[in-house]
């Protein structure tokens, strides 16, 4: 399949938008123009579990020419992360579930979900959170986190990553290697991490642990670290991902950015964070729509005649080809409405009202 795809067609596999809006045209034309390979979706996408089927029917239809089909994303945490319609109630979060200490109860969260999600279309998750809770003044992490014990977070974390990945969702841990660290909030600062050791010792212990099991997809948070990503974010640190991330763990899942499109990374870095993102080893750029992304896509293609480019975007996009196999990712419509929205509110409330006991 790789040989079949032109360049242009390559790079498009590596970029995932989003917009936060009602309108989604603009991401269509990026899916048949560009070939994009994924897109996020957002709680202002719809205003109703039947306006997000619609959305996924039409993001699915735009793709119908491609080579490819698409990844269809969502940051599904539950809690202060709920980017479901309104009409699916709001699942408990992960912290206050994880306190029970109840393995079942973490396993039937991540079903819950998950069942919703497959039976949507919509095949990747940006969770579980991995993320130490350090700082419970943290407005990033508030509560999305197992706990703040390295133990929990390892065992639960992977416990809940294995049962996602079983309802047929690819998983995506995330804010590696750990944005429990800092008590800023990366869609608006750039955290600078200086004690290294605690990244190592602590905060990417959880991750150890998920990758060791054959984790198939990690987020990279927008920290810098400067023993291990240099002067850049983690995020666009070759660095980091492919002398840190690729080769001390000998890892060859996909390797994702957190949105590039935040408030500091985007207004310092710009359009140089794409060419950073392409040499540094990642496989799947994350950015939230602007007017007039589709000048972004001549700047890439001029960049791709250095070879080391090159050779970076033929192996990410034979991850994300691999990925898309071993999940079975098409864009068949044949999946939809087979969930029973009533029937999923009843187990999420039965779940949730096992806290007010």
């Amino acid at each position: 399949m790789l040989e079949n795809l032109t360049i242009e067609e390559k790079i498009g596999q590596m970029l995932m938008f989003g917009t936060n809006s009602s309108n989604i045209e603009p991401i269509c034309n990026l899916i048949k123009n560009y070939k994009i390979g994924g897109v996020i979706l957002y709680k202002k996408n719809y205003s109703s579990y039947k306006e997000m089927l619609e959305v996924i029917k039409k993001l699915k239809d735009a793709n119908k020419d491609n080579k490819l089909p698409l990844f269809i994303a969502i940051d599904q945490e539950g809690g202060v992360v709920n980017r479901l319609p309104n009409d699916i109630e709001n699942i408990k979060n992960i912290y206050d579930v994880s306190k029970k200490d109840n393995i079942d109860l973490i396993k039937e969260h991540a079903d819950i979900i998950s069942n919703i999600l497959y039976n949507s279309g919509i095949n990747m998750n940006f969770s579980p959170v991995l993320d130490i809770y350090n700082n419970s003044n943290s407005s990033v992490l508030n509560k999305r986190c197992f706990s703040d014990d390295v133990e929990k977070v390892s065992s639960y974390g992977s416990i809940y990553m294995n049962e996602i990945k079983k309802n047929g969702i690819i998983p995506v841990v995330k804010h590696f290697p750990g944005h429990g660290i800092t008590k800023l909030d990366s869609h608006y600062f750039l955290p600078y991490v200086f004690n290294y050791e605690k990244v190592l010792n602590r905060e990417i212990i959880p991750f150890e642990k998920v990758i060791s099991e054959g984790c198939d997809a990690i987020m990279i948070s927008h920290l810098i670290i400067r023993k291990l990503s240099g002067l850049l974010p983690c995020s666009i640190s070759k660095k980091f991902i492919t002398k840190y991330l690729r080769e001390r763990y000998n890892y060859n899942g996909l390797v994702i950015t957190d949105d590039l499109r935040m408030k500091l990374v985007d207004l310092i870095y710009g359009r140089l964070s794409l060419k950073k993102a392409l040499l540094s080893g990642c496989d799947v750029i994350l950015m939230k729509y602007k007017e007039n992304d589709e000048e972004l896509f001549d700047v890439l293609y001029k960049y791709v005649t250095n070879k080391d480019v090159i050779e970076n975007i033929n192996k990410s996009v034979g991850r994300i080809i691999d990925i898309k196999k071993k999940y079975k990712i098409n864009d068949d419509f044949s999946c939809f409405d087979n969930l029973n929205i009533n029937t999923s509110n009843f187990f999420i409330n039965d779940l949730n009202k096992s806290f007010d006991l």
